[in-house]
């Protein structure tokens, strides 16, 4: 039987991270881009080479918001995360420093120490870098040593790769795989419900009053009911679209239409009173906006 892991690609907006996991995943490379919409969970097992034996691993692999600000969904999605791969577009020095700047800063609020890999992606576009491989090699290694408690030969922490061409993108998730299994990972129930407090706080001080934070709230809050996470975000990233929605610059009048489209489909599964309730509460959050 595979072990499970649960990982998340972080990374700003059109850095590569749905491409890199439709590489690794399928095989498969499509040159266009659509921002992600809440939280996407794929699946991929494959076997882990160890000194003894090989090991089948079943990763989950969540690919998030590419956007700072939705804090609730994140912290939502970090809960349970068992490894990171880091993601910078070699043509865009500023996605590499919303890495140290954003992204790692709040993963680890939610879990520290688990592994991280790091990648410079879009290598294929020679001629365009806004930095190089050796800086993400420095910002490796002021993390990635804090949360791996063991490294192995020929294994490395930092990685020039291209969804395009296919380089180095499996070396990197396998890296991951590996530096995982090497942790000792006790019983983790406790942390885990200590996490999901925080990330619960983190939700109830959200400011409603920007579009973004409104917008968050009610994607974790349609979320929150559901047993499995990955059918509420199904739902949710179909009823966003629906209401053509822009993760990077939602409007109220869309969010507004959002929550029509969300009470709409939670009305084939919760009773009346419920779905109401649940439209109310989220108009209110999105009528608070100010200045949209």
């Amino acid at each position: 039987m595979a072990i499970k892991k649960k990982i998340v690609l972080l990374g700003d907006s059109a850095v590569g991270k749905t491409s890199l996991i439709r590489r690794f995943v399928f095989d498969q490379f499509e040159d266009s881009y659509t921002s992600t919409i809440g939280s996407k969970v794929t699946m991929k097992e494959f076997s882990i080479h160890r000194s003894n034996a090989n090991v089948d691993v079943k990763f989950m692999i969540w690919d998030i918001i590419g956007r700072e600000g939705y804090h609730a969904l994140h912290a939502r999605t970090f809960v349970g995360v068992e490894g990171a791969i880091l993601v910078a577009d070699l043509t865009r020095k500023e996605t590499l420093e919303n890495l140290e700047k954003y992204w790692i800063p709040f993963l680890f609020k939610i879990v520290e120490n688990v592994p991280l890999v790091f990648t410079c992606n879009k290598s294929d576009l020679k001629g365009k870098y806004e930095f190089g491989f050796e800086d993400m090699e420095d910002l490796a290694g002021r993390y990635s040593g804090q949360s791996l408690k063991t490294t192995f030969q020929g294994l490395k922490s930092c990685y020039a790769t291209s969804a395009k061409d296919g380089n180095n993108v499996e070396c990197a998730f396998e890296s991951l795989g590996n530096f995982m299994l090497s942790e000792y990972k006790p019983d983790n129930t406790v942390e885990i419900l200590l996490e999901t407090l925080f990330a619960t706080g983190i939700q109830r001080n959200l400011d409603k009053t920007t579009p973004i934070g409104a917008l968050d709230a009610i994607m974790v809050d349609f979320c929150k009911d559901f047993k499995d996470s990955r059918i509420a975000m199904l739902i949710l990233r179909q009823e966003l679209a629906r209401a053509k929605i822009d993760v990077n610059n939602p409007t109220k009048e869309k969010i507004l239409t959002a929550v029509e489209y969300l009470a709409e489909a939670e009305s084939e599964f919760k009773d009346r009173d419920i779905v109401l309730a649940n439209m109310k509460r989220r108009r209110e959050w999105a009528e608070s906006i100010v200045g949209d």
